[in-house]
């Protein structure tokens, strides 16, 4: 078992939660030794791969300790070779205990770690994370949007310019340039899937606890300015924002179990496996794929179609390695494959799947 590096006090850890040998084992999954493939490319075809040829990514890699409340995946724009997660806040939101807002940048290919302290922002149930070109800035949108018990009228947006470079070795600040305050047409909604599509420039959300679930959407003119020289608190500045409604574009399509027989076994059984708690759209806004507990699901829009028609047929779906607390999705930055990542720690909480060849955006 691999040993756990030692984190200095005060500050988050740097590196994956396991210490990685130079051989390149360690946290890697084990398909993604470099040897293991030429191996397997030499036997099975009977020609020697290029050395020049880009490294594959691990199919499973681990998150460092501090991220054990995965609930939110981002592909990073500016950085391709890069994720970005974050923790939800406790495991009761409801708490009065709070914790200092990180964003997590996570290399898919050395395993390195960088460390985003928010300042200026609060931080209730943090549910998802996402990455746009907005006005020209790359930017992660953080969705402060987990409602557990239905007790919150309203949730928030935060908009944060996403660092030109990461460093390891120290933790990065960085406070929102803008904000969105929003609320539901019908009263509180737990919400924990939210992606931007910059072909429309809306968010997207996708409530949890309804069966089936529905998709709503906020103009992004509705965010504000943050103004952090103003002598207010975070949450003062806050609940100084306007608040915008959210408009229901249409009810999905049920989700129903990809894997009955692993269904009825999992002490998930129930309502539980079939709510969307992750969203990711890929980089040309036709595919949308959703997350739950078991399944992966993908609605397919055409090109000049509306959500509200593509969300009503699923174009295909596919198991999870298992059931279990997945929490957030991020297509890679080809769209070719997606890294879903799971609360809790250990081995496996960050894997990598295909994305299925007919829905490709090489396919014909």
């Amino acid at each position: 078992m691999p040993h756990s590096i030692p984190t200095p006090p005060g500050r988050p850890p740097n590196h994956l939660g396991a210490a990685r040998p130079p051989s390149g084992t360690g946290n890697w999954g084990r398909f993604s030794r470099p040897s293991v493939w030429l191996t397997l490319a030499v036997l099975t075809t009977g020609v020697i791969p290029p050395l020049h040829a880009a490294p594959v990514p691990p199919s499973e890699l681990e998150l460092p300790s501090a991220v054990d409340e995965a609930s939110g995946l981002a592909q990073s724009l500016r950085h391709p070779d890069w994720l970005w997660t974050h923790n939800d806040n406790i495991n009761d939101p409801g708490s009065p205990q709070r914790v200092t807002p990180y964003l997590y940048g996570i290399s898919t290919q050395s395993g390195l770690t960088a460390s985003l302290e928010l300042q200026g922002v609060t931080q209730r149930d943090w549910e998802s994370v996402d990455a746009a070109r907005i006005e020209g800035r790359d930017t992660l949108i953080v969705a402060d949007s987990g409602d557990n018990r239905d007790s919150w009228r309203d949730y928030v947006l935060w908009f944060v310019p996403e660092p030109g470079s990461l460093d390891s070795r120290k933790t990065l600040q960085v406070g929102p340039d803008t904000l969105l305050r929003y609320r539901y047409p019908d009263g509180p909604a737990d919400t924990e899937a939210m992606v931007f599509d910059h072909h429309s420039d809306q968010i997207l959300l996708l409530t949890k606890r309804e069966d089936p679930p529905r998709l709503h959407g906020l103009p992004l003119d509705a965010r504000v300015r943050v103004d952090m020289s103003a002598e207010r608190s975070n949450r003062e500045r806050l609940e100084a924002a306007p608040v915008t409604q959210a408009s229901l574009i249409g009810t999905m399509s049920r989700l129903p179990p990809t894997d009955p027989i692993n269904w009825l076994l999992s002490p998930l059984t129930g309502s539980q496996t079939n709510r969307p708690t992750g969203m990711a759209l890929s980089s040309d806004g036709s595919l949308l794929a959703v997350l739950t507990y078991s399944s992966l699901y993908f609605f397919h829009r055409p090109a000049g179609a509306s959500w509200d028609a593509a969300i009503q047929r699923i174009a295909a779906s596919r198991s999870l390695p298992r059931i279990d607390q997945w929490e957030g999705i991020a297509f890679s930055a080809d769209d070719q494959q997606l890294y879903v990542v799971r609360e809790g720690s250990g081995p496996g909480n960050l894997i990598r799947l295909d994305v299925p060849a007919s829905l490709q955006p090489d396919s014909p």
